[in-house]
C-alpha cells in the first residue's frame, strides 16, 4: 500500500512534463510559421498586381506642383458651364523589375475581385524597366490627347487637317535612304492621304514587295519616291520601316493637364470632356459617368488593359453609367458591381448617345451588345 501512495504522488511531475513538451513544441510551430512569414515578406515574386488606380474628374481641377488648373481648358474658344462628374479611370500596378512584389503581399489580392495578379513580364517585357514604361506611357498619353481633341472637333462638325510627318526612320528598313526625318507625307500612289487609317491601309493593299509610290514635301518641295513594304519578321502586315507622327491644325488649342498619369486609355473621355465644354447645356445634367476607352481621331473607340479594375473603380465612384469598348467585351468578368449601368460602345457618337439616353432616364443598351457583337462577329 505504501509503495501505492508513493507512485500517484508524482503525476503532477509528469504533467508538468508533458505541458512543457507541448508549450515547446507549439513555440517550435509558431516561429517556423513566423520564420516563413518573414521569408515570405522578404522574398521577391515573379508576379504584378495589378488594381484601381486614381479616379480623376475630367471637368473637374487637379493640383499639379501645388498649382491648381482645370484638368481640360479650351482658353480661346466660347466655353460653356458644366455640371456631374466625366471619371478618368486609372490603373495601378504594384510591382516592377526594380521594386518587385514580395510574395508575402501578393495574399490580399487573392481575396479582392478588384486586384489581379498576373505574371511580371505581362507589363514588362524582359529587358523593359519601370522608367520605360513610364516613358511609353506618357508618349501614348500625349499621342491620345491630340486624337481626342481631334475627334471631339470631328464630331462637332469642325474640319481637322492632318499631317503625317516622318519621326524616325529605321536603318535597317525599306524607307532607309529612301525618307528622311521631317518629311511631310502628302499622297500615296496618287491619291491624298486623308490620315493615318488611309496611309496604313494602303500599304496593306499594295502588300510586301510591290512598289509604293509616296509623294512627300521635303524642305518644301513636292518629291516623289518609291518604297517596296516588307513584312517584319514575326509579324503578318507589310510596313515600310518609318515612324509616322501625327499632326493635327485644331480651330483652337485645348490644354490638357494631368500628372502621374500615361497610356491611351483617357482618349475617349478627355474627348467627351471637350464636347461638354464646347456645346450649351450641361450635357450630363448632374449625373457621374465614368469611362475608359481609346479614341482615333475620326471617334472610333478601340480596347484597354486592365477593364475589371476600372469597372471597380467606376462603381466605388458611385457611376451612373459606365462606359467601355465594345472591343473588350471578352473582357467582362463573371463578377460585376450588381447596381452599376454599363454600356459598351465602339463609337464617340456611340458614347454620347448612352450619356443622353441616361440623363433622359432612358434605357441602354448594356453589355447584352457584347452577345450581339460576338453573333456578328461569329
Amino acid at each position: 500500500m505504501a509503495s501505492d501512495v508513493g507512485d500517484f504522488s508524482g503525476s503532477g511531475n509528469f504533467n508538468d512534463v508533458g505541458r512543457a513538451k507541448r508549450r515547446s513544441r507549439v513555440a517550435m510551430v509558431v516561429a517556423g510559421v513566423a520564420f516563413l512569414l518573414m521569408l515570405a515578406a522578404v522574398t521577391p515574386s515573379p508576379y504584378t498586381i495589378e488594381r484601381p488606380g486614381p479616379v480623376v474628374n475630367t471637368l473637374g481641377d487637379v493640383n499639379i506642383e501645388g498649382e491648381t488648373m482645370p484638368v481640360i481648358s479650351i482658353p480661346d474658344a466660347e466655353t460653356f458651364p458644366t455640371s456631374g462628374a466625366l471619371n478618368l479611370l486609372t490603373v495601378s500596378l504594384v510591382g516592377s523589375p526594380e521594386h518587385p512584389t514580395s510574395w508575402l503581399s501578393l495574399v490580399p489580392a487573392l481575396f479582392d475581385p478588384s486586384q489581379r495578379i498576373a505574371p511580371r513580364t505581362d507589363f514588362y517585357p524582359d529587358g523593359v524597366t519601370l522608367k520605360d514604361r513610364e516613358a511609353q506611357g506618357t508618349v501614348q498619353m500625349q499621342s491620345s490627347q491630340a486624337q481626342a481633341t481631334a475627334a471631339a472637333f470631328t464630331a462637332l462638325g469642325q474640319d481637322v487637317p492632318v499631317s503625317l510627318v516622318i519621326a524616325a526612320v529605321s536603318e535597317d528598313g525599306p524607307a532607309a535612304g529612301v525618307l528622311r526625318e521631317g518629311d511631310t507625307l502628302l499622297r500615296v500612289d496618287g491619291a491624298q492621304i486623308a490620315n493615318f487609317a488611309a496611309l496604313r491601309a494602303a500599304i496593306v493593299d499594295s502588300g510586301a514587295e510591290q512598289d509604293l509610290l509616296l509623294t512627300v514635301s521635303r524642305d518644301g518641295v513636292e518629291t516623289e519616291v518609291t518604297i517596296r513594304p516588307e513584312v517584319p519578321e514575326g509579324g503578318t502586315d507589310p510596313l515600310i520601316g518609318a515612324v509616322i507622327a501625327t499632326q493635327y491644325d485644331f480651330p483652337v488649342d485645348v490644354d490638357i493637364s494631368l500628372s502621374d498619369i500615361g497610356g491611351p486609355s483617357a482618349g475617349m473621355i478627355f474627348a467627351l470632356g471637350i464636347v461638354d465644354q464646347l456645346t450649351p447645356g450641361a450635357m450630363l445634367d448632374g449625373i457621374a459617368v465614368s469611362g475608359t476607352g481609346t479614341v482615333t481621331d475620326t471617334g472610333e473607340v478601340g480596347p484597354i488593359g486592365g477593364l475589371e479594375q476600372k469597372i471597380w473603380a467606376a462603381a466605388r465612384a458611385d457611376s451612373d453609367l459606365f462606359l467601355m469598348p465594345v472591343a473588350n467585351c471578352g473582357d467582362v468578368p463573371a463578377r460585376v458591381p450588381s447596381d452599376l449601368q454599363i454600356a459598351p460602345v465602339a463609337t464617340l457618337d456611340e458614347a454620347l448617345a448612352a450619356i443622353e439616353a441616361t440623363v433622359a432616364g432612358d434605357t441602354v443598351p448594356g453589355v447584352e451588345v457584347c452577345d450581339a457583337a460576338a453573333t456578328a462577329a461569329g
